[in-house]
C-alpha cells in the first residue's frame, strides 16, 4: 500500500460519508476542501501515527495543510 493510499484511507475513514475517493488528490485542503475540523485533524494525526509508526511533533503537524503535503511528510519520516 503507497503512502497516498494509507492517507487516503485515513481520511476516508474519519469523514466516513461526507467525501469521496474522487475528492482526494494531492492538491486538496485538509480544511478548506476536505473539511476536517480540528477533532478530525487530531485523529488523522492519530491514526497516521499509528498507521506509519511514527511520531508527529506539534510544530510538524501545522504543515500538514494538504495531502500532498503529508504524503511528502510521511515519506521523508519513513525514509529518515
Amino acid at each position: 500500500m503507497t503512502t497516498m493510499e494509507k492517507v487516503c484511507g485515513i481520511i476516508l475513514k474519519i469523514k466516513k460519508k461526507d467525501i469521496s475517493a474522487a475528492d482526494l488528490k494531492l492538491e486538496a485542503s485538509l480544511v478548506d476542501d476536505l473539511k476536517l475540523d480540528s477533532l478530525d485533524f487530531a485523529e488523522m494525526l492519530v491514526l497516521a501515527e499509528e498507521a506509519f509508526s511514527i511520531e508527529i511533533p506539534l510544530d510538524d503537524a501545522n504543515r500538514l495543510t494538504t495531502i500532498g503535503a503529508a504524503v511528502e511528510y510521511f515519506d521523508k519520516r519513513i525514509a529518515g
